[in-house]
């Protein structure tokens, strides 16, 4: 039997116009759901941070929403009280050599991930990671342990050490995410026109990724600001950061000043996590 040829006549037939009109809609369906679940998050977490933005405005003795009188009482307690903005130098004085360090130890790391032969890398970088996969109750508990053989309890060294430990992560994950946009025939034409291995990695790399280092920084200092785990299992009763502070106050009762505590937070973390992210994009503009 000879084959039936259908001849071309340019129009589709009816079933693949069926077919691709139903997948066009499946998709429509499925964009629209999209968007209506992303704006329920929103409103879930969005909700709650500005119910404290409006409490924190409130001119009363206490907590209330929504409030009877206006006025700015609860920031003026924040910076009146005497136990928040030292709260917040401690935060600081925690918080800025913790970001340093966890750079000064994360880029090198990251380097030594993507740009060497490391035997086992896949080991050593699961190591590395692991404050993000172990529950951090466990690890505060394990390290208090540690810590209280070799007399590091209450110590600042000590509190700054474990920080660096829990933030460490974030800057090798997202230095070696900016090192794969950079091409390694970079650094091996500058080797060829003279150029040592270390002098190629430093001159051209690192100043490529400059902006992830920079956005590495205010990130690792934005999760360790807002760090209350680790510090109230090792930072003892000498070391009292902010988010320590906070949790003490709760215990003794609702301090409504905590609301204009939480509002400043939340903008600072806010503008941190900004700016890292414009920084993080510049990069990306500046090597497109």
């Amino acid at each position: 039997m000879s084959d039936v040829m259908t001849p071309d006549t340019g129009v589709e037939p009816m079933g693949e116009v069926t077919v691709r009109h139903r997948g066009r809609r499946g998709d429509s369906v499925t964009k629209v759901i999209g968007v209506v679940v992303s704006i329920l998050v929103s409103i879930f977490l969005l909700v709650p941070a500005l119910t404290v933005v409006v409490m924190s405005f409130a001119g009363g003795t206490q907590i209330e929403f929504p409030p009877h009188d206006w006025g700015f009482v609860e920031y003026h307690r924040f910076f009146t009280d005497g136990i928040w903005i030292p709260a917040i130098r401690q935060s600081l004085e925690v918080g800025l050599p913790v970001s340093v360090f966890a750079v000064l130890i994360g880029v090198p790391a990251a380097v030594g991930l993507q740009r060497t032969s490391l035997p086992q890398r896949g080991l050593v970088r699961t190591l590395g990671l692991a404050p993000l996969v172990v529950p951090g109750v466990a690890y505060a508990v394990a390290l208090y342990d540690f810590f209280s053989q070799i007399q590091l309890i209450g110590s600042y060294w000590g509190l700054v050490l474990a920080d660096t430990m829990l933030v460490l992560p974030f800057v090798v994950i997202l230095v070696e995410a900016a090192l794969l946009r950079v091409p390694k025939d970079l650094e091996l034409v500058a080797m060829s026109l003279g150029a040592s291995r270390s002098r190629a990695v430093i001159g051209i790399t690192l100043r490529l990724i400059r902006p992830a280092i920079l956005s590495a920084f205010l990130l690792a200092f934005v999760s360790n600001f807002d760090e209350a785990v680790f510090v109230n299992f090792l930072g003892g009763a000498g070391l009292n950061t902010l988010p320590k502070t906070i949790f003490g106050s709760l215990r003794t009762g609702l301090d409504p000043s905590i609301t204009a505590v939480a509002t400043s937070l939340m903008v600072i973390s806010t503008a941190v996590v900004v700016a890292a992210f414009a920084l993080q994009r510049r990069g990306q503009g500046g090597r497109a």
